[in-house]
């Protein structure tokens, strides 16, 4: 039996190839895959195949009899693995920035095999510090950055750790990438309170005026409440020219300012021109029984860990019912002279971004902007990811995501190749 596995070191957003092959057809297979993510937690999965006619098997070609996963699909044994770390509750997997080894192993009666495949998150060859008024950002370079366009992303309330693997990879596909921090860095505001709009300007100017980039082609990538600051940034005079904006689980409106612990501070997560933008409140009252139901499970269940990540989309909803606030606190966006790519999920449970994202691209065509397209995933979530990373834990250590694991699979995967496609697309129509 032979067990091969193509390439061996590869960028994170495309599985490997894995044949299982010098086996009698009809013989059952099973496939291990495992690795451990940057917080310590392993993953693993197993999934039992029957080799074909030619004696081999392949995800790409062969569907397993029994697993973590359904039907024909190369990407399964890696978005299918399952939390497998027994001293602490399980949360979303930990994407890494730069490599990760993932052990791959098949048996097949008395013969085994075992083979590390390396994944990397980071494509980049060179990386820049860059900070402003208001701003932070760290810069990927790509391979002859000066000529490769520039795509600034804007994080959402976990702040900029997460975005660093989606920043490492842009740059391995051939943009120069940066992630912009306006909060939750040394010299920025420590939560999404009351963050100055002309901070998100100053950012993407001095990234596009950066000498190794080509700063007359930039987009901005925005991820949950980072859609807020990004969309809202670009209606506000002072803006910079940008050749479209890509918006995860994207907001609507403008909501109520965020707080490190405790209550949110009843004011304006937003200002513009020293001035607070019109904002939504949260209900935080809707998600007390959850809490209730957290302690008292603790109590009772002590020696297991369990999460503790809250539904928090019945806190903005209660909002986004009152019509008339929710056109006051509306984001201008048909102010915005850029194309918008919305992905969304349907089955959210942080906050209705289908709803939002909807929202959006009806307030556009209403002032008759045609360019825009929105995506929504039927079972996904909230958290829409590059692939191909384990997606059976829906919730980190505050939020649940919503969706199931094959429809996050879908969602990462199709979403990923889209955005990509479309920057293209962006990028071409702007060159010189």
């Amino acid at each position: 039996m032979k067990l091969t596995v193509t390439p061996l070191e590869s960028l994170a957003d495309e599985a490997p190839g894995i044949q299982v092959s010098g086996i009698h057809p009809g013989d059952s297979v099973v496939l291990e895959v495992s690795c451990t993510d940057p917080a310590g937690h392993r993953w693993s999965g197993s999934n039992t195949y029957c080799a074909g006619e030619d004696g081999t098997v392949s995800p790409d070609a062969t569907a397993p009899l029994m697993g973590d996963y359904d039907g024909v699909d190369p990407t399964g044994p890696f978005w299918s693995m399952g939390f497998a770390d027994e001293r602490t509750a399980p949360t979303t997997f930990t994407l890494p920035f730069g490599p990760l080894d993932f052990e791959v192993g098949a048996a097949c009666g008395d013969s085994a095999a075992r083979v590390t495949s390396t994944r990397t998150w980071d494509g980049s060859v060179g990386r820049r510090d860059l900070s402003g008024e208001g701003f932070r950002s760290e810069l990927f370079l790509a391979e002859s950055s000066a000529e490769k366009p520039l795509v600034v992303i804007v994080p959402g309330s976990t702040g900029p750790a997460g975005m660093r693997p989606v920043a490492g990879l842009l740059a391995g596909r051939g943009y120069n990438a940066a992630v912009l921090s306006y909060m939750q860095q040394d010299g920025l505001p420590s939560s999404l309170k009351e963050i100055p709009l002309e901070s998100i300007h100053r950012g993407i100017k001095a990234l596009a005026g950066h000498p190794e980039v080509d700063g007359g082609r930039v987009a901005v990538l925005s991820y949950s409440v980072g859609t807020t600051v990004a969309l809202a940034s670009l209606c506000f005079d002072g803006a910079p020219p940008v050749a479209g904006v890509v918006a995860v689980a994207p907001s609507s409106v403008v909501w109520q300012a965020l707080s490190e612990g405790g209550p949110p501070p009843r004011c304006s997560s937003l200002t513009s021109g020293g001035q607070p933008l019109d904002w939504l409140p949260m209900h935080g009252e809707q998600i007390m029984p959850e809490l209730i139901k957290h302690a008292t499970v603790d109590r009772l269940y002590r020696r297991h860990p369990r999460p503790h990540a809250l539904h928090l989309r019945k806190t903005y909803e209660p909002g986004l019912a009152d019509s008339e606030a929710a056109d006051a606190a509306a984001i201008p966006v048909e102010r915005i002279e850029a194309p918008l790519l919305l992905l969304s999920g349907a089955d959210d449970e942080m906050w209705p971004a289908s709803e939002m994202a909807a929202a959006v691209i009806q307030r556009r065509q209403e002032h008759g902007i045609q360019t825009d397209r929105h995506i929504d995933y039927p079972r996904a979530g909230h958290f829409i990811r590059p692939p191909v990373a384990p997606t059976t834990v829906a919730w980190n250590d505050d939020l649940v995501s919503g969706g199931t694991p094959e429809g996050s699979a879908l969602a990462d995967r199709d979403g990923w190749v889209t955005m990509l496609d479309t920057l293209a697309d962006w990028f071409d129509s702007t060159s010189t």
